[in-house]
């Protein structure tokens, strides 16, 4: 598992969930290179274990460890080489031990990463400010821009691209102004003949 490979794309837990949930995973895992890290990894694990497979469709127990399900199964698999795991070394705890991971990952290895997929605002900005003081080209973004960077690879459609960044939107519960705003932050498609409104920039 921590076999130290280290892909463009860095991604965090819930951004892995969120994405995970959406109709596009499997082509995701056919078409793009992802890594995370180790407390990521763990923290998936935990989910699996302490959310209820039975809870009720629609709920956020459900959502997460259904996501969490979908989301390990890539990284778990020794012989796909296109997800992968980096140690986080010293290991953060507490809530957002994940997201604290990826921040500390993109520090140490500031050149390695094109993009880091957060779902926390605060932590997206933090990360940016890694990226500018290394003065690399690196980006902080949402759990969409996973989607739009499988866009950009021909690997699905601008309607598939659009409906999944609704799943995302609706299971994350993301209605406020500012969230859908930060959801989709540097992507350049608009969706408006496929969402409704209040799932529009």
């Amino acid at each position: 598992m921590d076999d130290e490979v280290r892909h463009p794309i860095i991604v965090d837990t819930d951004a892995l969930i969120a994405v995970a949930n959406t109709g596009l995973w499997p082509r995701l895992t056919d078409n793009l290179h992802v890594t995370t890290t180790n407390v990521c990894y763990h923290e998936l694990e935990r989910h699996v274990r302490e959310k209820s497979a039975y809870a009720p469709e629609g709920t956020r127990e459900r959502w997460v460890h259904d996501g969490s399900e979908t989301a390990l199964r890539p990284f778990a698999d020794e012989e796909n080489g296109a997800f992968t795991t980096v140690s986080c070394v010293p290991r953060p705890h507490g809530e957002d031990a994940g997201e604290k991971a990826v921040r500390r990952e993109v520090e140490q290895n500031a050149t390695t990463y094109t993009y880091a997929i957060l779902m926390d605002k605060h932590g997206r900005r933090a990360i940016n400010r890694v990226f500018d003081r290394r003065d690399e080209t690196g980006k902080a973004v949402a759990p969409p821009f996973l989607l739009y960077l499988l866009l950009d690879s021909g690997a699905c459609t601008k309607a598939e691209f659009c409906r999944a960044c609704g799943d995302i939107l609706k299971g994350e519960g993301w209605t406020g102004y500012q969230a859908v705003q930060a959801a989709w932050e540097a992507i350049p498609i608009d969706c408006g003949d496929y969402l409704s409104d209040d799932l529009l920039p």
